[in-house]
């Protein structure tokens, strides 16, 4: 006599299969997520790095049409900027915060995992009154690790 149905080792071993493909699947599922929060952070330190590129930039560009002499407000020296910085502040080993509309700033909203360090000075190849160099860091942990994205910028008098 045949009976329908599954018996206790059948279902023993369909568990299992379930069980092992499922701590696979999880497995994968953590190992994505692990690397999009690498990748999102990697962008995010790169367009910071930009950023603080173009406002060093905007400051430079801002001292052209005030009629300042090429670099009077870069001073060589490490500094913070804002995304709206019209000079350099002073730098503090401080963390980054991003507010309610998304801009990264030191005064206010919620603190990140970013650090920003510029780095402003006269080119070895040409006199400071000619060329200035701007180096951006930015950094932050990771896992425990520290990770650093850095960029550079070289800024000429080309009113010369």
């Amino acid at each position: 006599m045949r009976k329908n149905g599954f018996t206790l080792v059948e279902v023993i071993i369909s568990l299992g299969i379930i069980s092992l493909v499922s701590v696979g699947v999880m497995f994968a599922i953590s190992l994505s997520l692990g690397s999009a929060n690498r990748i999102k952070n990697s962008q995010i330190a790169a367009n910071l790095s930009q950023e603080g590129l173009e406002v060093v930039r905007g400051i430079r560009d801002r001292d052209w049409h005030l009629g300042n002499s090429f670099g009077s407000s870069l001073a060589n020296g490490t500094y913070l900027v804002d995304w709206n910085s019209q000079s350099l502040l002073p730098f503090s080993d401080t963390f980054l915060k991003i507010n309610s509309n998304g801009f990264y700033n030191y005064s206010s909203g919620q603190d990140t995992v970013f650090k920003r360090k510029i780095t402003i000075e006269s080119s070895g190849q040409n006199p400071a009154t000619v060329e200035k160099v701007a180096k951006v860091e930015v950094s932050w942990q990771e896992r425990s690790s520290p990770k650093i994205i850095q960029a550079e910028l070289r800024l000429f008098n080309w009113r010369q």
